[in-house]
């Protein structure tokens, strides 16, 4: 046996920097990850979720969809009458067939939340089967099916065919009957479930026993959208009537996850505004309501012996405003481990352990609850009627109290015959690895990226250029002359991007001396990049500190009314610049005040031939920003409109060398413009 328990779902690794899943600062430990994860020697895995998922643009209202739930029914009554009837002959094979359960949750009746229900459609992703929210993944799994909705995880596939000849029999009369029961007069000729429960019930037929199975089979678990009886269940009905045990969870499992990405589909669709959802969804209801504290109304008391379901029997759901913004910051009011948690009269599962521990797991265990736990860990296919979906209990791993670590994309894990699994203790925290925390912050950046408008989405991108600066000339003897542009591709994926999806893009700098191209843009047009871009900014040249009063009067002239260009006109505020102080601009105040400024040096310089030693200066953002931030400077008595306001340059006794100096900015600021107006125009 030993030689056989080489594999196991679970990985264990030392001294692992970890997080708790609600923040603070790392920590090491030794992590119990459910596999499969990404390797530790992959540093910076793909962040495939912002390929796969699909998400919203911010800002859109939620759309109004028309829902049709065919198998989340409130009307109970009859199914009770019938229930009552056959209970006390019966109970004990459904227990043995382990629907005993399952049976009885079908009589709660779940007031529905359709806004809930949308609201948990825009979060789902059909590559993965699981929620994406801000702060990570969650999905519904076998175990939310198997304690929630009380249906086994063990027994024979529900599509195996019936193998003894008493068995096939049964299932032929089931079938006479059911062609009997066709409406003529109907143009698709389809037994109803009424007329059905009309000639069985209370009947004293020998077929009554698999006849209600099949009646609650097609109603309540697999409808097939026509409220009639589904053939496809007779074989599951006459197994269940005579104690086969059904692993009906993973079936049903299946069909939740067909329906939520039909209903993610109609959602992102722009033409359709009608679902209809034939799986038991009000299991994607109660989900909601046992985990988001936010979310959840006042449960009721359960009963003696009552399964975990009757807690919502009637309850009304809170009316929210702003369900976007629950789920997305529902970080520390979401319970991982709900089931975890003590309640009166609710029997915790055996697999809920005082204490952690490592256990065989085998197919002829005697600990039934163990063993259906194992199952819920391993990643495998769900078979439905029509459909098959991926199960990835890994990316949820904080559901079931192991450590979360990046998931990997793989085949279902081999099962073996013999294994050893760790059983986490019922009080632990599980925890998130710090590697699986930046994955998954870049992982959203793209998501994020991905769901926004066409003109958001240029904005955010115009962030990532840098710098576009032009000097400072302090003197026209050593005046250094320096311009550099620097350009970013789109860091969230494009046809030209050179790194995955949301992982962080190379920047790539025009540096001095490098050819500039786009000679023939104006002025007016190179001035709307600073809009876009809101990276131009002077900096302080090496030997060089004044700007000719033609240079500032080209960029003043030209920006001052339009985008509140810096005009600095005294030394004081040249010792600011070299203190890496910045002006104030953007505000109303600053605006009105560049102005005044802009016609002061305008009629200045229609008195003045020579340059004087005044700064131009544009300033932006080091970084990404959506605001810029302002700094009040103390003011400067203003100047008399005398000449003496216009101090007199070093250059003024050199006008030709100035006169050279003027004209090469000219040419530079020229060349900044038509790069400017390029930037604008792709927007």
């Amino acid at each position: 046996m030993q030689d056989s328990m080489t594999d196991t779902m679970i990985e264990v690794q030392e001294n692992v920097a970890m997080v708790s899943p609600s923040g603070g600062h790392p920590f090491q430990k030794t992590a119990y990850f459910l596999r499969p994860i990404v390797p530790s020697f992959i540093d910076e895995p793909p962040a495939e979720i912002s390929r796969c998922f699909t998400s919203l643009p911010s800002g859109s209202q939620p759309k109004k969809l028309e829902l049709e739930f065919r198998g989340w029914r409130l009307d109970h009554t009859n199914l009770k009458t019938w229930v009552e009837h056959l209970a006390p002959t019966y109970q004990g094979v459904w227990k043995s067939a382990g629907l005993y359960d399952a049976i009885f949750n079908s009589m709660c009746e779940i007031r529905k939340k359709k806004d809930l229900v949308l609201g948990l459609g825009e979060k789902w992703c059909c590559e993965t089967n699981t929620f994406i929210f801000a702060w990570g993944e969650a999905t519904v799994t076998l175990e939310d099916v198997m304690i929630l909705g009380g249906f086994s995880v063990l027994g024979d596939s529900v599509l195996s065919p019936l193998e003894s000849r008493e068995m096939r029999e049964v299932g032929k009369r089931l079938e006479v009957a059911r062609k009997g029961f066709q409406d003529s007069r109907k143009a698709w000729r389809v037994a109803s479930t009424d007329l059905w429960m009309k000639e069985f019930m209370n009947s004293g037929s020998d077929l009554e026993h698999e006849a209600f199975l099949v009646f609650w089979l097609s109603r309540y678990i697999f409808h097939d959208g026509r409220d009639c009886v589904n053939k496809a269940v007779f074989s599951i009905a006459v197994r269940l009537a005579r104690g086969v045990r059904i692993a009906l969870a993973p079936a049903v499992l299946a069909n939740i996850y067909r329906d939520l990405c039909l209903l993610k589909r109609t959602i992102v669709a722009s033409n359709e505004f009608k679902v209809v959802i034939k799986s038991p969804f009000h299991l994607i209801q109660v989900w909601a309501w046992e985990r988001f504290l936010e979310l959840r109304p006042r449960p009721k008391g359960i009963g003696n012996a009552e399964p975990r379901m009757a807690r919502w029997d009637k309850v009304f759901g809170l009316n929210v405003g702003e369900l976007r913004s629950i789920l997305d910051s529902a970080k520390e009011g979401f319970l991982w481990r709900p089931y975890a948690m003590t309640i009166e009269n609710w029997k915790l599962p055996n697999y809920f352990s005082e204490k952690e521990k490592w256990v065989v797991i085998s197919p002829d265990m005697n600990d039934d609850e163990l063993l259906s736990f194992s199952i819920c860990l391993r990643v495998n296919e769900l078979f439905g009627f029509g459909t098959t979906q991926q199960y990835h209990p890994h990316r949820v791993a904080l559901q079931f109290g192991y450590d979360q670590d990046i998931p990997a994309f793989g085949a279902p894990l081999k099962h073996n015959t013999y294994e050893m699994l760790y059983i986490p203790s019922l009080c632990s925290e599980a925890d998130a690895s710090v590697r699986y925390l930046k994955w998954w912050k870049e992982s959203m950046a793209g998501v994020k990226h991905r769901g926004m408008s066409p003109k958001k989405k240029a904005k955010e991108a115009v962030d990532e250029i840098d710098v576009v600066a032009i000097p400072c000339i302090h003197s026209t003897k050593n005046a250094v002359d320096f311009v550099q542009v620097s350009a970013a591709r789109d860091v969230h994926g494009g046809n030209d991007s050179l790194v995955p999806p949301g992982f962080p893009q190379k920047r790539y700098r025009l540096q001095n001396g490098d050819p500039m191209e786009d000679d023939g843009l104006t002025i007016s047009e190179s001035l709307r990049i600073r809009k876009k871009h809101k990276t131009v900014e002077t900096r302080e040249g090496s030997d060089s500190q004044k700007l000719s009063a033609d240079h500032d009067n080209i960029l003043a002239s030209s920006t001052a009314d339009e985008y509140s260009v810096n005009t600095m006109t005294s030394e004081r505020h040249e010792k600011d610049i070299a203190r890496g102080k910045a002006l104030t601009w953007g505000s109303k105040k600053g605006k009105r005040k560049l102005r005044k400024v802009h016609s002061k040096f305008k009629s200045e310089m229609n008195k003045a031939a020579a340059p004087s030693d005044d700064m131009v200066s544009i300033f932006g953002d080091d970084g990404p920003s959506k605001t810029f931030p302002f700094e009040e400077h103390e003011q400067e008595p203003e100047r008399s409109s005398d000449s003496s306001s216009v101090e007199e340059p070093e250059c003024a006794h050199n006008s030709s060398s100035c006169g050279k100096k003027v004209l090469e900015l000219k040419y530079r600021v020229s060349r900044l413009e038509k790069i400017i107006e390029l930037l604008k125009s792709r927007f």
